[in-house]
């Protein structure tokens, strides 16, 4: 299920052009690393607005072009049911991505 919804989610990465720049490992694990943050936003109580700032400005200044996708990222975490909100979210975005 996790797999299936993160393959649609992955329409969002052509908002963050200057990205596609990178390599797509790169690509893949930084956009991941935003989907674990935006799931422990969730799961701390945080609402989809708070948390879609929260991970941007927790963005280190190497990873800033990545800023445009964290607002669809966190929308796709807000998505899932409450049972998916593990790990595995972050691990099956990031295996889709590279399948791609």
């Amino acid at each position: 299920m996790i797999r299936s919804t993160a393959l649609a989610a992955l329409f969002v990465l052509p908002m963050a052009a200057p990205v596609f720049a990178q390599d797509k490992e790169t690509l893949c694990n930084t956009s991941g690393e935003i989907v674990d943050a935006a799931v422990a936003e969730r799961l701390g109580g945080a609402d989809e607005q708070s948390a879609t700032r929260n991970v941007a400005d927790a963005l280190p200044d190497e990873k800033a072009n990545f800023k445009p996708a964290v607002e669809h990222l966190v929308q796709w975490v807000y998505t899932l049911e409450k049972e998916q909100l593990t790990e595995e979210a972050a691990k099956s975005y990031v295996l889709a991505c590279l399948s791609q």
